[in-house]
């Protein structure tokens, strides 16, 4: 069976994802197919965000970023060539009082790099969703959401249960704040986004109307918290958080000629970003040279279905994520 085809067929892609409260669409997600798209304007930005990721990060890793330790003890195997990239985006304000104690993963994503680099496949992880976490430190394994993972052992926890749960070997792993981006966007100058429906929220402190609108680092960090907006759900905040990446990224790389500005700006970047210390200098160019030209890429999602114990969580739904992960072995 072709690959790219058991992929698409495995997980509903991003932007056709049911809204978070899933109580209340219980019986129409159990029945809805899964419509999906090879091509999805996420997975592009994603893949543009990642090859602009690995030209401008070697940069900030000269200036001294922050890195974070890998695992320790038995690990999946490492597959030659390939290459398996865990992104986490988080957020210590984010939304409720158990945020404001330590810091939980925002976002959880998967990036796979075939040996040829042709295909490139990213993997949203619900961050609802209810798993099997490991011993991590002292914290004894427990079931719980994965984003606790972050909160009670930072990124390497969070690795660590990633390859318990798919048997995938993650090669790097990277971590933005969010809380870091309102600077990062001031220190580019502020950066443009197209909003379809103009957003008024009281709770969030942001008005904008619709159309081309320029955000400095306040409106940027508000639009990336925004919640009650549009649909509500977490897909459609993940795809806010995207397009605001994207839009850095690009202005980000009208600074090339621009040396001073380049400089300030890569140092503001450096309080958002960790990564392991393997994701060097040498393996950032070489990674931004391979995806030079990627024939194609595909987004998706973890197969899932609503917790039984609690349908407003989700599980994952086998055997279609064991399927889906073993394609980056």
């Amino acid at each position: 069976m072709d690959d790219l085809k058991l992929l698409r067929d495995l997980g509903a892609e991003l932007e056709h994802q049911p809204p978070a409260t899933l109580a209340r669409q219980r019986n129409r997600l159990l029945t809805e197919r899964p419509r999906r798209r090879r091509i999805g304007w996420l997975a592009t930005a994603l893949a543009a965000a990642a090859t602009a990721i690995a030209v401008a990060v070697p940069t900030v890793v000269l200036s001294g970023h922050e890195t974070v330790p890998s695992p320790a003890g038995a690990r999946p195997p490492k597959v030659t060539g390939t290459m398996n990239i865990l992104l986490v985006g988080t957020d210590s304000l984010a939304g409720t009082p158990r945020f404001r104690k330590g810091a939980r993963s925002d976002t959880i994503l998967l990036v796979h790099l075939p040996a040829d680099r042709k295909q490139i496949t990213t993997v949203s992880i619900p961050r609802d969703s209810m798993v099997q976490i490991p011993r991590c430190g002292s914290e004894p394994a427990r079931r719980d959401m994965i984003n606790s993972a972050f909160d009670k052992g930072g990124l390497t926890c969070t690795v660590k249960t990633i390859e318990t749960l798919t048997d995938v070997r993650i090669d790097h792993m990277m971590e933005f704040d969010f809380a870091a981006f309102k600077e990062v966007v001031d220190a580019l100058g502020g950066v443009e986004v197209m909003i379809r429906k103009p957003i008024d929220d009281p709770k969030a402190k942001l008005k904008l109307p619709a159309g081309k609108v320029l955000l400095d680092g306040e409106k940027a960090l508000g639009y990336m918290r925004l919640r009650n907006h549009g649909d509500g759900s977490d897909i459609q905040r993940i795809k806010r958080q995207m397009t605001l990446l994207l839009a850095m990224l690009r202005k980000g790389q009208s600074l090339l000629d621009e040396p001073g500005r380049l400089r300030d700006f890569l140092a503001t970047a450096t309080k958002s970003v960790k990564t392991d210390p393997a994701f060097d200098l040498e393996t950032m160019t070489a990674l931004a040279m391979t995806m030079d030209q990627p024939a194609g890429f595909v987004s998706t999602t973890v197969p899932w279905k609503p917790d039984p114990r609690d349908p407003n969580r989700v599980v994952w739904k086998q055997p279609e994520a064991g399927e889906l992960f073993k394609r980056f072995r």
